[in-house]
């Protein structure tokens, strides 16, 4: 009888514990899933702030030679014919490097819109895992 009882103390005694570290387990899988969803994020915001700031530059050549088309176009003198060609060759110069340096910055603003919804996706899981640890820790 007594070795009947310590047998099934010793069997409850293990069937407790690997029920104890198979929920450590899931805890730690849940951590480790975190921490490569942090990275995605950490490395998804430094190409976020690199993508900013060639936005930034971006858009102050393009107000710049905005500027310097719109001036190219007033500045038409129609009484010599051979320098208002030149002129004109000037302006359609200027204008193709503002469309040029526009969608540029079009398409610049466009992967900041892109990666900021990423960032938002990231840190939205981020969140969800933390809460479900928090549960399972409780």
């Amino acid at each position: 009888m007594k070795r009947l009882f310590l047998i099934g103390v010793m069997v409850l005694t293990a069937v407790a514990g690997f029920a104890q570290s198979g929920e450590r387990i899931d805890t730690l899988k849940e951590r480790q899933k975190v921490l490569k969803i942090t990275t995605k994020l950490n490395k998804l915001q430094l190409d976020y702030e690199k993508e900013k700031a060639n936005n930034i530059e971006l858009s102050k050549k393009a107000a710049d030679i905005n500027v310097e088309a719109n001036i190219a176009t007033t500045e038409f003198n129609t009484t010599n014919a051979s320098s208002t060609v030149k002129d004109a060759k000037t302006t359609i110069k200027r204008l193709k490097e503002a469309k040029s340096i526009n969608k540029k910055l079009a398409k610049s603003q466009k992967t900041l819109t892109k990666m900021e919804k990423k960032i938002a996706k990231l840190q939205a899981k981020i969140d969800d895992c933390n809460k479900r640890i928090k549960f399972v820790n409780n």
